[in-house]
């Protein structure tokens, strides 16, 4: 269990937050961690910094995340609450 930090950037807002993961977190953990903090109310995804959607039953080992990642944080194209 090595955790390390990643750089996570609301893309609404421009805000950065660096969070402490470990490798055997899920990318849907992190979701929930970042949903509750911010208080969002809408569905959100993560994708890196070059468009590729992370899913959420990926752990961040098998994302192949590592110190400093960055990943964005972005409404889901897919539709929010109503």
């Amino acid at each position: 269990m090595t955790e390390f930090n990643i750089v996570i950037i609301q893309t609404t807002s421009g805000k950065e937050i660096t969070m402490a993961v470990e490798p055997e977190f899920t990318i849907q953990s992190v979701l929930e961690v970042l949903m509750e903090n911010l208080q969002l109310k809408d569905r959100f995804i993560l994708s890196t910094e070059d468009n590729k959607i992370l899913e959420p039953t990926l752990t961040i080992q098998d994302a192949g995340l590592t110190e400093g990642a960055k990943l964005l944080l972005i409404p889901d194209p897919t539709g929010g609450s109503a």
